[in-house]
């Protein structure tokens, strides 16, 4: 039986008067949300529509797309020819379905759609076809995004392994096809590990995002870019005619890969490049053998290439040809002295003076720009680091002695890379000292505490060398890589440095005061100084004052200078610091300090104690110091105050030790103190 239409479809009929079908074939369609259409045959013209396909299809009138073709709707070459196939199909056997049409809305916005064909068999009529149309823009992009996210690293939004597996396929057609080489480029950075340890976790991920920005950019629009995981990345290089083709791009790589990578306003980190490479030449068929060996091949060039860091003259290696021997930009500049060395000033705050500096590298460009360490280290090798720390102190040595001719008798501390610790260090740093005359226990060697030479006997032994010169050992970074207290005490050290990560947020983290404060009664257990470095501000140093920091180390004091304003700088007397803390941060720890030593006193000496004078909050140092600071909220704050020593009060005369309630009022002393820091900063 030939399809019936109801009267709710517009048709189009060569000026033909179509006589209105039954009213129940109107109420069904007017019940309907499928879109339908009548098309005639071979002319592809739309002939009936009904309200359904208009609103799918962006159209207000019936008149806008009946006597149209169906090319109106489906522009496409590639998806007209698949819509014809299946009309002719559908005239030929009664019905046909095609899925995920890609059809043009009137505005031009394309919606993916399935229709299903069923022939009209009407005698002496043209023919036709009923066209079912169902929306399935919805399924179409779940399954784009299932196979986006399948195939995508969701880190720096880079093809994965499963995506370079797919556009390798299509990788190697296209190099048929077109007869030209295509390079598979496996890249390790190197470096990368450094910025783990010494920044964190983030820090390296903020580097792999950026390079999953850069590396695309540096390369061609034909090239492919994948992360397989870690900091080891694919790059495809297709339609190459020449290998001087390939080396400019890989050179664009490196140079993009090398530039400095911010994290956060002030800090960056530089890290380089290995590259490995295996060509393809298109005579092969089997594409999935062939890319399993190309990568493998690639993998051992890049093993090449690390294996050569030292003495290679550029970054990669192709598969099958020795690796160039050279050195680079960095390195050459280490070579030709242009090395400068920027000392930043210690304080004592206790005897209110400079008492050493800490000696820090500094490269001189050839254009005259000042490289950080954090610019120039990753491209270092570690005979380059043993170098760069021998030339270091070097300098530190002349330079102290040049101080003492202003009447400035300093210590110094020299950074070393702990993989430069060995029996010919021990020798040379024994024979510099030698040489410059100047008393061993004036000089400092810094060690990075993330390192593993803790693990290593060897290692001890030699850090137990040159402590036999007299010369003084610090663990740098200390609580940068959470090392136990078991290894600390195992290393032959004199001093620790804090980690600045824990001192410059004090502003915006009072609570972590607490951690400082843990660390310098950790040094005085050891019997080890303290030097505390991210000195950033006065706040800063008045809270660390507060706290009986000694050494402190910062921009709060004076930033890295190179010898000839160090003179300048050490002419200029040192303010001393006032009575009782100057800010309310300083204020927050000395309430820390107060609690503590109530807590401890009333613990070990209940029976001696007096009830008065605890009750008595006015009679503490904390009540002067706020109304000297009058914070905002001084009136709540010293309602908590009073409170405070009014329990502390009751403790003390009881035999009970319930520290539940002062604890909690201590904690609302801190917090009131933090927001009235915050209100006044």
């Amino acid at each position: 039986m030939s399809p019936r239409f109801p009267s709710s479809w517009h048709r189009l009929d060569e000026g033909k008067e179509i006589p209105e079908p039954p009213s129940a074939h109107r109420d069904l369609s007017t019940q309907s949300m499928v879109a339908l259409a009548k098309v005639r045959y071979p002319e592809r013209t739309f002939v009936l529509v009904n309200p359904a396909f208009l609103q799918l299809l962006g159209y207000e009138h019936a008149q806008e797309i009946l006597g149209q073709k169906t090319q109106v709707i489906c522009p496409d070459d590639a998806e007209s020819q698949g819509v014809n196939a299946i009309a002719q199909e559908t005239l030929e056997k009664g019905n046909g379905y095609l899925k995920d049409v890609v059809l043009r809305r009137k505005d031009g916005q394309p919606i993916y759609a399935d229709i299903f064909g069923n022939r009209v068999d009407e005698p002496d009529r043209p023919l036709e076809i009923v066209w079912t149309i169902v929306d399935v823009s919805d399924r179409h992009h779940l399954v784009e995004d299932l196979h986006r996210q399948s195939t995508t690293d969701p880190l720096t939004g880079l093809a994965n392994r499963r995506g370079l597996d797919l556009e390798l396929e299509r990788a190697f057609a296209r190099a048929r096809r077109q007869q030209r080489l295509l390079a598979v480029c496996v890249l390790d950075l190197d470096g990368f590990k450094p910025v783990n340890d010494t920044f964190g976790h983030e820090a390296g991920d903020q580097v792999l995002i950026a390079l999953g920005k850069r590396l695309p950019e540096a390369l061609r629009a034909t090239d492919f870019v994948a992360r397989l995981g870690g900091d080891e990345f694919v790059v495809l290089i297709e339609s190459l005619e020449h290998l001087h083709a390939l080396e400019t791009i890989l050179g664009r790589m490196e140079t993009s890969i090398r530039a400095p990578i911010a994290l956060g306003e002030e800090r960056t980190v530089t890290v380089g490049v290995s590259i490995g490479v295996a060509l393809y030449f298109p005579d092969e068929h089997d594409d999935q053998q062939i890319a399993d060996t190309l990568l493998r091949l690639a993998d051992q060039a890049l093993y090449e290439a690390k294996f050569h860091k030292d003495d290679r003259e550029r970054c990669w290696v192709l598969f099958g040809e020795d690796p160039h021997p050279g050195r680079n930009v960095i390195q050459n500049l280490l070579d030709q002295d242009a090395l400068e060395v920027w000392y930043q000033p210690i304080l004592d705050y206790k005897r209110h003076r400079i008492v050493g500096v800490e000696a820090l590298a500094r490269l001189r460009d050839s254009d005259g720009t000042l490289l950080s360490p954090a610019q120039f280290l990753p491209a270092l090798e570690p005979g380059d680091l043993t170098m760069l720390s021998k030339k270091v102190l070097e300098h530190a040595l002349n330079d102290l002695k040049e101080l003492e001719t202003i009447g400035q008798t300093l210590w110094a501390s020299v950074n070393v890379d702990p993989r430069s610790i060995s029996e010919s260090c021990v020798l040379c740093v024994q024979d510099q000292i030698t040489a410059a005359g100047i008393d061993p226990t004036r000089i400092t060697l810094e060690i990075l505490e993330g390192s593993d030479f803790s693990d290593q006997k060897e290692a001890l032994d030699y850090l137990q060398g040159l402590k036999n010169l007299h010369i003084r050992i610090a663990l740098d970074d200390v609580g940068s890589a959470y090392s136990s207290l078991l290894r600390i005490k195992q290393v032959p050290i004199d001093e620790i440095k804090l980690d600045q990560g824990f001192v410059r947020t004090l502003e915006e983290h009072p609570e972590e005061l607490v951690f400082v404060r843990t660390m310098r009664e950790l040094a005085q257990g050891l019997g080890v100084d303290l030097v505390v470095e991210g000195v950033e501000t006065d706040d800063i140093l008045d809270a660390l004052a507060v706290l009986g920091v000694r050494l402190m180390q910062g921009y709060g004091i004076a930033r890295p200078m190179p010898l000839e304003a160090l003179k300048a700088f050490l002419k200029q007397p040192i303010v001393p610091h006032r009575a009782g803390p100057r800010s309310l941060l300083g204020l927050y720890a000395e309430h820390l300090i107060l609690h503590d030593t109530l807590k401890k006193t009333i613990l070990d000496s209940r029976d001696s104690l007096g009830y008065l004078p605890i009750a008595d909050h006015e009679r503490c140092a904390l009540h002067q110091h706020l109304q000297r600071l009058r914070p905002p909220n001084l009136g709540r704050l010293e309602k908590l105050h009073a409170e405070y020593h009014r329990q502390l009060a009751a403790v003390a005369a009881s035999s009970l030790e319930n520290w539940t309630q002062i604890e909690e009022l201590s904690e609302t002393i801190k917090q009131e103190i933090v927001s009235a820091y915050f209100a006044v900063r």
